[in-house]
């Protein structure tokens, strides 16, 4: 039954994994190591359906019981889970606990080893969120080796993808930071040309290139960049959200905030179809930042009398970024 009802979250069943689990549970009958294992897939699905209260609460049982148990394997996974809810509710304290815990049972681990590249990034992560961003550099970077020397494509590239956001927020006071992520990019270009059936890559890249120009003062190449990321990802609300928001961010350098209100409308429409609250917030400041620049703009050519004639420039939407990394 255990075996199930791990099938029914590999399927992406979620919400019938959860009624199933809370049904096992309630019948009882099963051993401990058996109702860790339920209570941890639950949480796993809770975490897919941003439930990160249930979560927690999934989690905390099934580590409860892992310990008392000392199934090393299930509290592995247990304060991943948890660490990873807990950072969800930006209740970074106690994720970063939950993370260092992970690394003091490595001896009794045999299947949880396999998670410690995902610990490590999910570390940087809770630092970089916190604004510790040399402790995040640090633990991505782990992550990014773990991931390597194990030929994980995937999770090297997505740890990849998370420094260089680190690296952008570091590039504010050291502006060596931007050599460091042109290395980076130039990683994770080559990897989005070995995967071209897999858009991920190359709209990440894209995405990743457009944020790089776009804080190295290159509005107009970045606009190209993430149009093209746009293209690719269109269908996809969450990273179309990070696309327009860009987008948006392009044309405000560019002095057009009627253009940068479209694309942010648009970043909004998607984190609300993406149905991801902290999306809508990082849309709902940005929108009240464009509505009060408008405002205030409108009350001067009121006071004036004169409205501006000026045309503002238009971006252009295709084409492809030729000197992206030369």
């Amino acid at each position: 039954m255990v075996d199930a009802l791990a099938r029914l979250a590999e399927e992406g069943r979620f919400a019938r994994c959860i009624d199933t689990a809370d049904q096992m549970i309630s019948q009882g009958g099963w051993t401990p190591a058996q109702l860790a294992a339920i209570h941890l897939i639950s949480c796993r699905c809770r975490l897919q359906l941003q439930d990160a209260h249930g979560a927690l609460r999934s989690g905390a049982a099934a580590a409860a019981l892992a310990r008392q148990e000392r199934e090393y394997d299930l509290l592995g996974r247990a304060l991943l889970y948890q660490g990873t809810a807990h950072a969800a509710l930006a209740q970074y304290d106690q994720a970063l606990r939950c993370f260092y815990d992970y690394f003091t049972h490595m001896t009794g681990y045999r299947e949880a080893r396999q998670l410690e590249g995902a610990v490590w990034k999910h570390l940087g992560v809770t630092y970089q969120r916190r604004l510790e961003p040399e402790k995040a550099a640090y633990a991505l970077e782990e992550a990014r080796r773990w991931f390597a020397a194990r030929n994980i494509a995937y999770g090297a590239f997505t740890s990849t993808h998370d420094l260089i956001n680190v690296y952008l927020y570091m590039a504010e006071t050291d502006r060596s930071k931007f050599h460091a992520i042109r290395s980076l990019l130039t990683e994770q270009r080559a990897v989005a040309q070995r995967h071209p059936a897999e858009p991920y890559y190359a709209g990440t890249y894209l995405l990743d290139l457009a944020a790089w120009l776009a804080r190295s003062g290159r509005p107009r190449q970045a606009a190209v960049a993430a149009a093209r990321s746009l293209e690719v990802y269109r269908g996809d609300r969450t990273h179309a959200f990070h696309c327009h928001l860009l987008l948006h961010r392009c044309q405000l350098a560019w002095g057009d905030g009627r253009r940068a209100l479209g694309h942010l409308l648009a970043a909004w429409s998607d984190a609300v179809a993406a149905g991801n609250p902290e999306l809508e917030h990082l849309a709902a400041e940005s929108l009240a930042d464009v509505l009060e620049r408008e405002a205030s703009e409108i009350m001067r050519e009121l006071g004036a009398l004169q409205p501006s004639s000026a045309s503002a420039p238009r971006l252009p939407l295709h084409g492809s970024v030729r000197r992206d990394l030369q």
